[in-house]
């Protein structure tokens, strides 16, 4: 016995419904199932604590002639404070920590050619009128801080320090 094809109307209902809802049940199925897209973020350190320390090397950097007769250079070093992959790397010491820290700078040793330039394109938009006050330096940490984050990432960059800072 062969069963009539439906046509129509009722070939939209009778086939269309049933795979319909077989179709929203499997996308429900994937979606309730899938694993979390990104991973739980690592915490800032307590106080006292540090992440990985990324330093760049002293670089030399002609600064904005804004200024008449001010500073022409700046003498500036860079390390930028990393956050680490892992929770425990905050509790780790000595070569433990020494190993695990080497681990977590290597990966960003790519991204070092990257960050150079931009340490120098954010100190050469500035002048030595700027620079000398304490305000000049905390909005230079500033956006140093935020082209750090813009080339490693948000999350990646706790914080930027200067290792050397000096004009002439």
């Amino acid at each position: 016995m062969r069963l009539p094809i439906p046509r129509g109307r009722r070939a939209i209902l009778a086939l269309g419904v049933p795979l319909g809802l077989a179709a929203a049940g499997g996308f429900l199925f994937m979606q309730m199932s899938a694993s979390p897209s990104a991973p739980p973020r690592i915490p800032d350190p307590s106080p006292g604590q540090l992440g990985p320390m990324l330093a760049l090397d002293d670089k030399v950097i002609n600064l904005s002639q804004a200024t008449p007769g001010g500073y022409k250079y700046a003498k500036i070093g860079v390390t930028i404070e990393l956050r680490p992959s892992v929770k425990s790397f905050y509790d780790l010491h000595g070569t433990e920590r020494t190993k695990q820290e080497t681990t977590e700078l290597a990966k960003h040793t790519e991204d070092l050619p990257l960050l150079i330039d931009a340490v120098g394109g954010v100190v050469s938009a500035h002048d030595s009128s700027t620079l000398t006050t304490p305000d000049g330096r905390a909005a230079l940490k500033a956006e140093l801080l935020a082209a750090a984050r813009k080339v490693l990432g948000t999350d990646e960059v706790i914080d930027v320090f200067f290792t050397d800072f000096v004009m002439q």
